[in-house]
């Protein structure tokens, strides 16, 4: 079992389907607003089971202020899903942390949804820091130093 980060084109092209296809929200237009978008995934015996876009704060930079997130050396979760059966994404998740980790990144976050346990978000060690203040998402992080 392995993350992988995902450069070519054609590999991006393919986990963006995918997560449009296994996520519950789809993929948003566009890029997402972000300068700089990462995609990884997880292989397990040879096969993409999970996969992860991540950017940086520039989408929800308010956010980001308001709970006191760093801009910079911080990643966004925008997508996470799993694209078979099983039990990955916390796994999956704890192991791109020790990644980005391992890169010195400081911060990994996200937003919850709304009416939900998150219970990815806790299992992989994230705190709940508030809620967005218009939609009331709870906002989990994950600090890496």
């Amino acid at each position: 079992m392995s993350v992988v980060e995902l450069r070519e084109p054609n590999d991006i092209r393919l986990v963006r389907i995918l997560i449009a296809r296994y996520h519950s929200q789809g993929l948003p237009r566009g890029g997402g607003a972000a300068r700089g978008s990462r995609y990884f995934v997880y292989i397990v015996d040879g096969y993409w089971c999970a996969g992860a876009w991540l950017h940086d704060n520039t989408p929800f930079n308010h956010i980001a202020e308001k709970f006191m997130i760093p801009s910079d050396n911080t990643y966004f979760i925008r997508r996470i899903c799993q694209f078979c059966p099983g039990d990955y994404l916390v796994d999956f998740l704890k192991k791109l942390a020790d990644k980005l980790r391992g890169e010195g990144k400081e911060v990994l976050w996200t937003l919850g949804f709304t009416r939900h346990s998150n219970a990815l978000y806790k299992l992989a060690g994230f705190k709940e820091v508030g809620v967005t203040p218009r939609t009331k998402h709870p906002v989990y992080v994950l600090y890496l130093r």
